[in-house]
C-alpha cells in the first residue's frame, strides 16, 4: 500500500523547498540531483489547452477528448483527495480538495486515506469540474508522484494534474528547470500563441509566464521559442491580443501518446 496521509503531510512541511529547488536546478552542483526528478526520463508531460476561447479546427479532436482517451483506456483511475500544491501553498482561490488523477494499475497502490478509485464516468465528471473551475490539465509520466504517493511500478502509471496558476509547482518559477531540462515539459505539436496587431505592450503577459518566455520588443509582446502552450498569458490579457491557437493539421492525441506514454502501460 502507498504512503499514508500523515506521511505526505509531514513532507508538505518542506513545501517551500520546491521554490528554492526550481531556482537553482540549472546550476552545475544541483543539476544532477534535480535531474533525478526533472529530466525527460523522470518527467515527461504536456499541458492540455482547454480554454473555451480556443478555436478548435473541426479536423482536430477537442482537447477534452485527449483527457477522455487516457481516462477511458486506463484499467484503473484513482483521484487524489487533495492537491499537494494548493495544500502546500495554502491556496485561497481554488479548492484544495481537488487533487490530481492517477491512471493505470500503479494507481491501485494509493492508500485509501489519500485517494479513491473512480469509474470512467466519475473520472470524466471530475475532469469537467476541474476545467469549469479554471484549472489547467497536464498529462504526464511524473516520477516524483511515484515517491509522493508510494507507487511500486512507475511504468504502470500516468498522472493528470489539474493546475492553478497561483500555486501549481509546474506553473510558477519554471525558468530554471526548463532551461536545464527543456525536453521534460513540451508544448503539444500544432499549438502556439498568437500576438494580435493591436497589442499595447502593457506587460501583463510578461510577468505571468511561468518560464519567463515573453518579452516586450518595440512595445509589443514577443513569444520566445520555449512556450509550453499553457495559455496563461492569453488568460490574463485584458485587451484580448494574445490567443492560444490550434493548427488545422495538429495531431494532438498522437503527439502526447507518443511522448508521454512511451514505455508506459496504463491499460493492463
Amino acid at each position: 500500500m502507498g504512503r499514508k496521509k500523515w506521511q505526505i503531510d509531514q513532507a508538505l512541511k518542506l513545501w517551500r523547498v520546491t521554490h528554492w529547488a526550481k531556482r537553482v536546478a540549472h546550476r552545475g552542483p544541483f543539476r544532477a540531483a534535480t535531474g533525478m526528478i526533472a529530466s525527460k526520463d523522470a518527467f515527461s508531460a504536456s499541458f492540455v489547452p482547454v480554454s473555451e476561447d480556443i478555436d478548435v479546427p473541426s479536423s482536430v479532436p477537442l482537447p477534452r477528448e485527449l483527457l477522455a482517451d487516457f481516462i477511458t483506456r486506463a484499467c484503473n483511475r484513482t483521484i487524489i483527495d487533495f492537491c499537494p500544491c494548493r495544500t502546500g501553498e495554502g491556496c485561497e482561490k481554488y479548492p484544495r480538495d481537488m487533487g490530481c488523477m492517477l491512471l493505470g494499475r500503479g494507481s491501485m497502490d494509493v492508500d485509501p486515506g489519500v485517494g479513491h478509485r473512480a469509474t470512467v464516468e466519475e473520472a470524466l465528471a471530475y475532469a469537467d469540474r476541474a476545467i469549469e473551475l479554471g484549472l489547467l490539465p497536464l498529462i504526464g509520466h511524473i516520477r516524483i508522484d511515484r515517491y509522493v504517493f508510494g507507487i511500486k511500478d512507475y511504468s504502470k502509471m500516468l498522472t493528470i494534474c489539474f493546475c492553478c496558476r497561483c500555486c501549481c509547482v509546474i506553473r510558477s518559477e519554471m525558468k530554471g528547470l526548463i532551461g536545464a531540462f527543456p525536453d521534460s515539459i513540451v508544448r503539444l505539436e500544432g499549438v502556439h500563441v498568437d500576438v494580435g496587431e493591436d497589442c499595447t505592450g502593457c506587460g501583463q503577459c510578461v510577468s505571468v509566464c511561468p518560464i519567463e518566455n515573453i518579452s516586450l520588443e518595440n512595445g509589443i509582446a514577443t513569444i520566445g521559442d520555449r512556450c509550453l502552450g499553457c495559455g496563461t498569458c492569453a488568460g490574463v490579457c485584458d485587451n484580448g491580443q494574445l490567443s492560444l491557437v490550434i493548427e488545422p493539421d495538429a495531431r494532438l492525441l498522437e503527439d502526447i501518446r507518443r511522448r508521454v506514454e512511451a514505455g508506459v502501460d496504463i491499460e493492463k
